[in-house]
């Protein structure tokens, strides 16, 4: 049975697409507590528990980020054939609205995180840094540049992703040089630049294929190749963050991109399977359709955690590998639910202003 006329289609969404969505945003804030707070925030940071944390995320790098601009890409694809003038808001003003006021109500938080003696320098660090997309909110940055690459290359999608395809593999070689010219902001970047735009444009330009090859597949096809993509994504992952000699650049690039292709074809296989069930459906439209909002509130939800934690002295009152186990999905499940009363206050008395651009 084609899937599309099945449960995996949801109140006019799709909503495996909402599943991976709300997958993804979660997987960026377990990575942002376990890896972006987690030294600030483990009672024993050289313990096992925060290790396998560490690692365990560091290992979905390959997906974590892809996955999310693939399915950007995917929902793309029509706005990218309509008037400029149709999807302006929407698609460019709704995101660099956001992406600007946040990047600055960052700072009334990061200052007495990252610099308590100079709040007026670490400004001026935000503001260069949103220049140079090296805001927290980056991928809110990049992605109106993505979408008008996409508009731009409609006409030419081989020649469009054959040069992502080249600048996503030399993208650490110029971060590399940029870091040593020592534009280090500047080199954050153009990386993330580099290093996502294939798998947007891969979205936008392979949407059809994406969505036959996610919503025509039969269902033990699809569970046993999805399976064992993700067995085959492991082992690369595995590859990239176990000790050992690390090889040369090229051939670490060629293992990323291999997890990465590998991860993203299981997602596709498998979303739309996992999608069936009620709970999962349930879970992707309650996160996947927030993913905004959750992605601007949850950096000052865990400053905010930070400078709790440092004041209240807890990681010394709570030394225990248990509380390192359970640290993570209780920050991260404090900063989505923050998340969403945002959103749901902003729905109901706003100002509306604070997630989308103001009227004009």
């Amino acid at each position: 049975m084609n899937q599309q006329q099945g449960p995996a289609r949801a109140e006019g969404r799709i909503a495996w697409l909402d599943l991976g969505r709300g997958i993804s945003i979660l997987l960026v804030v377990l990575y942002h507590v376990a890896v972006g707070s987690g030294t600030a925030l483990w009672a024993l940071p050289e313990g096992p528990v925060a290790r396998i944390w560490r690692e365990a995320n560091l290992a979905l790098v390959p997906l974590r980020m892809p996955l999310f601009f693939l399915i950007a890409g995917l929902l793309a694809a029509r706005a990218v054939r309509r008037p400029l003038r149709a999807v302006l808001r929407p698609r460019l003003l709704d995101l660099l609205w956001p992406y600007l006021l946040w990047s600055l109500l960052f700072w009334a938080t990061g200052w007495l995180r990252y610099a308590p003696g100079e709040p007026l320098g670490f400004l001026r660090q935000e503001i260069l840094g949103l220049l140079q997309l090296a805001s927290p909110y980056w991928f809110i940055g990049v992605l109106p540049i993505f979408f008008l690459l996409g508009r731009w290359g409609q006409g030419r999608p081989r020649l469009l992703l054959s040069v992502a395809l080249l600048f996503h593999l030399l993208a650490p070689a110029g971060q590399q040089l940029l870091r040593e010219a020592g534009h280090s902001d500047l080199a954050y970047g153009i990386f993330q630049l580099t290093d996502n735009a294939l798998w947007y444009l891969l979205g936008l330009v392979l949407h059809r294929q994406i969505r036959a090859l996610a919503e025509g597949t039969r269902r033990r096809a699809a569970l046993l190749g999805g399976t064992g993509l993700v067995g085959l994504f492991v082992l690369l992952a595995l590859l990239l963050v176990l000790p050992g000699k690390v090889p040369a650049w090229p051939v670490v690039r060629g293992i990323e991109l291999a997890a990465s292709l590998a991860g993203l074809t299981a997602a596709v296989l498998l979303l739309p399977l996992l999608a069936r069930s009620r709970g999962l459906r349930a879970f992707g439209a309650l996160l996947g359709r927030r993913t905004l909002v959750i992605y601007l509130v949850h950096p000052i939800v865990l400053n905010l955690v930070v400078l709790l934690w440092r004041q209240g002295g807890l990681a010394a009152q709570l030394a225990h590998p248990l509380v390192d186990l359970l640290l993570v999905p209780t920050v991260s499940a404090v900063a989505i639910i923050t998340a969403l009363g945002v959103e749901a206050m902003v729905q109901r008395t706003g100002p509306r202003w604070l997630l989308q651009a103001p009227g004009i």
